[in-house]
């Protein structure tokens, strides 16, 4: 797939430095939208007959046979996953997404928003990542009128290879110098709390949602701190399941001989290279395909299709994502989430 790129006033260009992405000159890109369905926000086919297709004209045309007959009728045609990479040169708004409840009580044209991060690059970055304890609404209302939201958030330094889970209602920010992997849901639902008095890429002070954001932020929610993906449950040298909730599972598969299958069962799967580079191939006889692609590169795979991955000169490092629940889960996948 080849990305959208989105310029964003807290944005850099360590995305063309990292995985060698081209970005406009002069721009201060901050997310690189690498699957996404998206409106306005569209990734293309890179490669192949369907060269230069967006994903929404992949969706509309092949339906079912891309994403899978259970997710079709569960999203009633929408895609249901948003791939991303994010380089934060400042640091961005604190912020709260809503739920799926939320979103059709306020009649929201899009879904809540649940994401995962996984980190790719940190100079000495952190993350906001939840409240302190005991923190209530009320305290949190003060606090911002008195100017000390960071006395109630919680700060987490982060290094390559973390992994944050993000349910709906968490206040969070990524902060200054710290590039990641994220896969969320389908949406750009955010209610701002705080941004520093900062003003957009028109010139114009961005806009606020306290009011909003006190409505869906979960109080309770009890949040581990940020760990590298080797020490998550079930984590083998060869890899880990990073997340797994309702709406996506996210794997991390390390290569370094060899070649692995993985197949993408009854729904599709969306693999990133975010190390090394490796050798992708599926298909046989005239639909047969074949890349080798980078670090920073994304291909997605259509429902009941198989995707043979061989690393290229050393160890690799691919992300792998699908639809939430048991959707697509092969038995090897199935081992790591034991």
């Amino acid at each position: 797939m080849q990305p959208y790129l989105r310029e964003m006033v807290w944005g850099g260009r360590r995305l063309e430095r990292l995985f060698g992405k081209r970005l406009p000159e002069g721009a201060r890109v901050g997310e690189s939208f690498e699957l996404s369905a998206y409106p306005g926000r569209e990734s293309l086919v890179a490669a192949g007959p369907l060269r230069g297709w967006t994903l929404g004209s992949l969706l509309e045309t092949y339906r079912a046979e891309l994403v899978g007959e259970r997710v079709w009728r569960q999203h009633r045609g929408r895609f249901p996953l948003l791939i991303k990479m994010l380089d934060a040169q400042e640091d961005l708004s604190v912020q709260v997404h809503p739920d799926d409840a939320y979103a059709r009580r306020q009649r929201l044209d899009e879904a809540g928003k649940t994401e995962a991060w996984f980190v790719l690059h940190s100079e000495n970055g952190r993350v906001a990542y939840g409240l302190q304890p005991n923190v209530e609404r009320s305290s949190l209302a003060r606090a911002l009128a008195q100017g000390g939201l960071e006395n109630v958030i919680r700060f987490c330094a982060v290094e390559p290879g973390d992994v944050l889970f993000i349910p709906a209602g968490t206040v969070h920010a990524l902060g200054a110098g710290v590039v990641l992997y994220e896969v969320q849901q389908n949406s750009d639902v955010t209610f701002r709390l705080y941004d520093y008095g900062r003003r957009g890429l028109d010139g114009r002070p961005r806009e606020l949602h306290v009011e909003q954001a006190l409505e869906v932020i979960d109080f309770g929610a009890a949040l581990e701190a940020p760990r590298p993906w080797w020490e998550l449950p079930g984590a083998r040298p060869d890899g880990a399941t990073l997340a797994a909730c309702e709406h996506f599972r996210l794997a991390l598969l390390r290569l370094a001989d060899g070649e692995l299958h993985e197949t993408a069962g009854e729904s599709f799967m969306a693999a990133t290279v975010v190390a090394g580079t490796a050798r992708f191939a599926a298909g046989s006889g005239a639909a047969a395909a074949e890349y080798c692609l980078a670090a920073g590169s994304t291909v997605l795979v259509p429902a009941r299709r198989e995707l043979a991955v061989t690393p290229v000169d050393g160890v690799c490092t691919v992300l792998v994502a699908r639809p939430g629940g048991e959707i697509g889960m092969d038995s090897r996948t199935e081992e790591r989430c034991d």
